[in-house]
């Protein structure tokens, strides 16, 4: 953990006049694209727009959702690059790292109890919780700046 926070091969990035705010832009898009894209999907698993067939919506949706994740997980890893010692230093981006992974894991288990499929109580109740997990991420994310 020292070496990464001793870490500042790309400190230049953080200093650059319009590549770091590109990037934070692209990392909120694409968070914008993945929770959009969640909502969506977990609304229509709740029951809302039944003339939409759930499988292929939740496919075109969860793609959505990896494009997403793939544009914040790439923009936000050179951001943390830019400046790991202050992000590593920083409770909300800690607490951020910390709600991501549970998020994934609410995820891995959605998919691995086949919640599309069954769509029942415990389905909805993990979407539940995967839409409070991604906002408190966003709010985690806002809220890095002035931790």
């Amino acid at each position: 953990m020292r070496a990464l926070a001793a870490f500042d091969g790309l400190a230049w990035v953080a200093a650059h006049p319009w590549l770091y705010p590109a990037l934070v832009v692209v990392h909120v898009v694409g968070v914008a694209l993945l929770f959009g894209s969640l909502v969506l999907v977990e609304l229509r698993l709740w029951g809302f727009a039944r003339e939409l067939p759930l499988r292929p919506f939740a496919r075109f949706g969860l793609g959505l959702t990896w494009a997403g994740f793939g544009a914040a997980v790439a923009s936000g890893v050179v951001l943390f690059l830019s400046q790991p010692a202050d992000l590593l230093g920083n409770r909300a981006f800690l607490v951020k790292m910390a709600l991501i992974a549970a998020a994934g894991l609410n995820a891995g288990a959605f998919h691995a109890l086949r919640g599309l499929e069954r769509a029942g109580a415990l389905a909805r109740a993990q979407t539940t919780l995967s839409l409070g997990l991604w906002l408190a991420i966003i709010i985690c994310g806002r809220w890095i700046a002035y931790d």
